[in-house]
């Protein structure tokens, strides 16, 4: 039987990926097509959810932004409380 049980959290680090490069929510919420609600909902942590559509949006929109490779581990946190 565990005796601590550990939360695993995912966390979105949108926000701090663009503004890391430059961008804003605003930019790639006009480029990659996806709802503005959603854009910043993600780049807010306030999106529980995504499709994995949503999420190749995304990368391949940022990529296009910026001109680097993004991968997920880019774009989420795994944080564990515990």
């Amino acid at each position: 039987m565990l005796e601590n049980r550990e939360v695993v959290k995912v966390k979105w680090k949108l926000r701090q990926y663009l503004e890391a490069h430059g961008k804003t929510p605003y930019a790639l919420w006009k480029a990659s097509g996806l709802s503005r609600t959603a854009v910043y909902d993600i780049c807010n942590d306030k999106q529980d959810g995504l499709r994995f559509e949503a999420m190749g949006k995304i990368v391949s929109t940022l990529e296009k932004l910026t001109g680097q490779t993004v991968t997920p581990n880019d774009l989420l946190e795994v944080v564990r409380d515990g």
